[in-house]
């Protein structure tokens, strides 16, 4: 009766436990390139993804000091739009001579049935070792186990790498879908106090900044655009320009990008109208000038005639 129990048990269980595939394989071809190497999504028809595990843990694997994996990859293909497709990868550092073991991945169901992604790994006769949830049955591309390039059902044609993509770098997690984050957000430090805090220099292509408002009221009619004489007042008794935060403010608070952009153009705004004002005021002493000259000329003309006229009185 127990072992009816204990067998009942297991065949119970065994419902709701999925198994754990593993094994090796090992990629041909040059060292200096990429194959395609196709991996099963296994969980596709069970609605849950498959969880990938690649690895060479040791560094001399294959060859002194050739380098080590660490890489998972979580994935679900679309397969002809079944939805919810996303492929997430997380790659550790490599150690050894070898750097990038992975140069990039790929749905390759969108026009087709295969039910599998495209994982390119570097070839050259390297070892790789997987883990995953479902039988994920690895199939290389290398010109040797299978003939390359490898085709996408009614898709493209896929050959080897030989540059690694610029979102598959050495390490870190990659996803193409955006991502959210409820609290605050530290890069470089522990302790975020806003929602996203950096210690250290920010690279970034373009920056954008909403803001309540801008510095154009400079150019209203109402506005009240003070004297030189009282910026050179505030300067004087304060060292920095009206409403320009000073030295020890900025050291001691940083500056909001936003706000002193706005608080510049007012001040280039401000510079702009003195100059107009000073372009006037030149342009009406040039004509002033321009006139005076003329009467210059005139004056000359008649000192000359009485010059003539008292000659000949003589």
């Amino acid at each position: 009766m127990k072992k009816i129990l204990l067998v009942f048990i297991l065949i119970l269980c065994s419902k709701y436990v999925f198994g754990q595939v593993s094994g090796n394989f090992n990629v041909g071809g040059d060292i200096d390139k990429f194959y395609p190497v196709t991996f099963a999504d296994g969980g596709w028809n069970n609605n849950t993804p498959t969880n990938l595990i690649l690895s060479r843990a040791n560094i001399h694997l294959d060859s002194t000091w050739k380098g080590s994996l660490m890489a998972s990859f979580t994935y679900h293909v679309t397969g002809w739009g079944h939805g919810s497709q996303f492929i997430d990868a997380d790659i550790k550092p490599s150690r050894g001579s070898i750097s990038n073991f992975i140069a990039g991945w790929r749905d390759a169901t969108e026009q087709g049935a295969c039910n599998c992604i495209i994982i390119w790994l570097r070839g050259g006769g390297t070892t790789y070792y997987y883990k995953s949830n479902y039988a994920v049955n690895p199939t290389v591309y290398d010109g040797v186990q299978n003939a390359l390039p490898y085709n996408e059902d009614n898709g493209p044609a896929h050959s080897y790498k030989t540059t690694v993509d610029p979102y598959a770098t050495t390490t870190g997690t990659f996803q193409n879908r955006n991502a959210y984050f409820n609290g605050n957000v530290g890069i470089g430090t522990i302790n975020p106090l806003n929602k996203l805090d950096v210690n250290g220099t920010i690279h970034s292509k373009e920056v954008k900044v909403d803001l309540n408002g801008w510095s154009d009221f400079v150019f209203k009619k109402e506005y009240n655009l003070p004297t030189l004489e009282e910026v050179e007042k505030h300067i004087t008794e304060k060292g920095h320009l009206e409403n320009i935060p000073s030295q020890e403010e900025v050291l001691k608070n940083g500056i909001n990008l936003g706000e002193m952009n706005s608080k510049l153009l007012q001040k280039i705004e401000e510079l702009t109208l003195y100059i107009i004002k000073q372009n006037k005021k030149i342009s009406s002493q040039e004509n002033k000038i321009e006139e005076l000259e003329k009467e210059k000329t005139v004056l000359k003309s008649l000192s000359e005639r009485l010059l003539k006229i008292e000659e000949q009185l003589k």
